[in-house]
């Protein structure tokens, strides 16, 4: 069997993968008789982008924190909450990447937009709190 069933996903970037992805089909199409396709077009983030996005969330939540600047006083609401990765990208990364790119998820949204949303991110931070993290590169 072709390499579908290791994942989910399949990357059609030249002549070659396009042929093995119309293979996979075929054979997935013969042994269920029924499959469900959803794709996107562009290239998206990379892995290390992503990795990067974790690291840079958990740099800037301990930077916050190390500032004394918790959830409540961030973000204004009433409880302290100490900063952490996932709160860093639910309420500052996402919403400034929904009004810069219209994407939800940070795994549909393009390499490119990485840089913007850091921009603006950063932007909001400095000017409001003094606060600066630079975006992890290799």
């Amino acid at each position: 069997m072709s390499d579908f069933a290791q994942g989910e996903f399949w990357v059609v970037n030249s002549d070659h993968s396009l042929e093995m992805f119309i293979k996979g089909v075929k054979e997935m199409y013969e042994q269920d008789r029924y499959v469900t396709f959803k794709w996107r077009k562009g290239k998206t983030r990379t892995s290390a982008q992503n990795n990067a996005l974790h690291v840079y969330c958990r740099l800037l939540s301990e930077k916050l924190n190390e500032s004394s600047l918790d959830m409540k006083k961030t973000l204004k609401h009433d409880a302290e909450i100490p900063w952490t990765t996932d709160l860093v990208k639910q309420y500052l990364w996402k919403p400034i990447q929904k009004a810069v790119t219209g994407e939800k998820s940070s795994a549909d949204v393009s390499a490119a937009d990485y840089d913007e949303i850091h921009k603006h991110l950063s932007k909001l931070l400095s000017e409001k709190f003094n606060v600066y993290v630079p975006f992890p590169s290799k």
